[in-house]
């Protein structure tokens, strides 16, 4: 695929914030017991019970499975530059406060609502966020959907990572 194809068809960037919910206490520890049995039966190395190894697995594959279930992934998908500097200019920072970049109390909402891809609708959206949302899981959402959309590239790249290419 030529750098054309591949610039042209680069959709913008993506991330998945998880959301919590169902409580997740009793799967978290269902999820440490079965790793923590896991390793133990590892630890033996050949003289493990092949079939206790087998059925720890099964079970920590199972208690995985109910801890991601307590979890309902939001897609938040990075807007057009454009689209997010007019957002900005929409929510500009107020006089007499701190504020460098933008409104603080109607910006981070407005950004989440606008990157949020699911099958609620914005009043839906609007009623999660008036009644189900904890203030920190607004937060953590608004600061993700920003972050998508001024993420920089990585810089934790190894020292030569461009030979790999070569």
């Amino acid at each position: 695929m030529s750098l054309r194809e591949r610039l042209l068809n680069r959709p913008r960037p993506m991330a998945a914030y998880p959301l919590r919910v169902d409580d997740d206490t009793q799967a978290r520890k269902d999820m440490e017991q079965a790793r923590t049995l896991l390793r133990l039966l590892q630890l033996q190395g050949e003289s493990a019970d092949e079939s206790a190894v087998k059925a720890a697995k099964a079970d920590l594959a199972k208690a995985e499975a109910a801890l991601a279930a307590c979890y309902e992934p939001v897609t938040l998908r990075a807007m057009p530059p454009d689209d997010f500097e007019a957002l900005i200019a929409l929510h500009k920072p107020r006089e007499g406060t701190e504020e460098t970049s933008w409104n603080l109390d109607t910006f981070p909402q407005a950004c989440l609502m606008a990157c949020v891809e699911s099958d609620l609708t914005e009043a839906e959206w609007g009623q999660v966020w008036k009644e189900v949302l904890s203030q920190g899981e607004r937060g953590e959402l608004c600061t993700a959907a920003i972050r998508v959309n001024v993420r920089v590239p990585e810089s934790t790249l190894p020292k030569d990572w461009t030979q790999i290419l070569g």
